[in-house]
């Protein structure tokens, strides 16, 4: 990581995102005690989450491969990651009833984690992390693999969190994620923070009223196609078939630009107009996501 100041707010989700080897990770594991830097300093209520365990235990680390129990219950699984976060006996069994409600795990307290869908697994691996009521929760890719109920679902889980004063770090590739539930994001590369700021300020800044041209052909474009493409503006991603590009409102016209396209030789198979969103930013700022997006 090169020069990275980042600042966890009470009661916010901060969306880190960025490409495989940005430095995500790395950054996730010093801010939760995790890693010792060999230079700059982490801070939880001015304590050093590394040398100091009540700091570490200020911060509540989710990584992305879940670790848990199968053959045991819901409830006992938060029971003995109650009993390793240090929950004491006399408020074990309260501290599990009201994770288990929030989780809207009650109907399953009893069953097997083994049984359970990825979805819900995931869900009980987010609570056994959050029984030390921490300040600040960082989470990788907390909903990769599940399905939209449970992904749902575990928005809702981390809303109410934010909601009760929890400071959140959410790492993720899910940029349509990351929008909703952000209220600030930071975009790494190469180790550095290089945008930071609420995702709507963000778009607006970047890209004023201008709107978003998406661009996808029938094949793959030779290279003369690609020399084409790249004189009207569009740029590639990491599928051969779609381009995209930004224009003035007053300058977009489909039909002229597939009129265009064909009497150079492009063969299109669809042209869309949408307005820019944190997808467009990511592809404009840092390039294709690992999702193709």
């Amino acid at each position: 990581m090169h020069d990275v100041n980042l600042d966890l707010r009470p009661g916010e989700i901060y969306g880190l995102l960025g490409p495989n080897g940005a430095g995500k990770t790395t950054l996730m594991k010093a801010l939760s005690g995790h890693l010792c830097l060999s230079q700059g300093t982490v801070r939880i209520s001015n304590r050093d989450p590394y040398t100091d365990r009540m700091a570490r235990r200020a911060v509540s680390y989710i990584p992305q491969d879940i670790a848990i129990f199968p053959f045991l219950t819901v409830a006992e699984n938060l029971e003995v990651f109650g009993r390793m976060a240090g929950v004491s006996a006399q408020e074990l069994k309260s501290e599990v009833a009201e994770i288990v409600e929030e989780a809207a795990l009650r109907d399953y307290a009893d069953s097997l984690c083994r049984t359970l869908s990825g979805g819900y697994q995931r869900r009980v691996n987010i609570c056994a992390g959050l029984l030390s009521k921490p300040e600040a929760i960082v989470l990788d890719e907390p909903t990769v693999g599940i399905d939209i109920d449970a992904r749902e679902s575990i928005h809702g889980l981390l809303r109410t969190l934010r909601d009760g004063g929890a400071a959140i770090l959410l790492a993720t590739h899910d940029l349509d994620q990351a929008q909703q539930l952000s209220d600030r994001v930071g975009l790494m590369k190469n180790g550095r923070l290089v945008l930071e700021g609420a995702p709507a300020n963000l778009i607006d800044k970047h890209f004023g009223s201008y709107q978003e041209i998406v661009v996808i052909l029938v094949g793959p474009p030779s290279p003369a196609d690609t020399g084409v493409l790249r004189s009207f503006g569009m740029k590639s991603t990491q599928s051969p078939l779609t381009w995209f590009g930004f224009m003035a409102p007053e300058k977009v016209d489909v039909l002229k630009m597939r009129a265009q396209f064909a009497a150079n030789g492009l063969l299109i198979r669809e042209i869309r107009v949408r307005a820019p969103d944190l997808n467009s930013l990511f592809l404009e700022v840092l390039g294709a996501p690992e999702n193709g997006r």
